[in-house]
């Protein structure tokens, strides 16, 4: 395994603990006790923190284990990139359009907002796993 796929493999585990555990408790709360007046700031920006240092401690990590392969990348990898990109992007598009389709129907700034984050979340997982078929299958 070369250091992109261990970093996607990382990237993959950080995100779906990480707003996992954001949804979990955010969404958990919202429908048992409705929904908040004033958006959770603060837990949002502990996810998005916790989200960087859980993955910057966790490449620190994987360079220091494999330090000749941190720096190296081929076209393969580059190709890769760009097919997990592409249909990341894809989704993150229908989930645009369908916050937007929240947006008009007078729907709450707490749905709207988490429907995006949502959306971003999904597309980043997705692409992520888009990356690890590709290098287990070979492009």
């Amino acid at each position: 395994m070369n250091f992109r796929e261990k970093s996607t493999w990382v990237l993959l585990a950080v995100t779906l603990i990480v707003y996992g555990w954001y949804f979990a408790t955010t969404l958990g709360g919202a429908l048992g006790a409705g929904i908040p007046e004033v958006l959770d700031n603060v837990r949002l920006f502990g996810a998005i923190v916790m989200l960087v240092v859980l993955t910057i401690i966790a490449h620190i990590i994987i360079a220091i284990l494999s330090p000749k392969d941190a720096d190296q990348s081929d076209e393969r990898d580059k190709l890769i990139e760009l097919r997990g990109d592409q249909r990341g992007a894809i989704l993150m598009a229908i989930a645009l359009f369908s916050t937007m389709g929240l947006a008009m129907t007078d729907a709450s700034v707490f749905w709207i907002a988490h429907a995006a984050l949502a959306g971003l979340v999904v597309s980043e997982i997705v692409k992520a796993v888009s990356k690890l078929i590709d290098y287990r299958r070979g492009v």
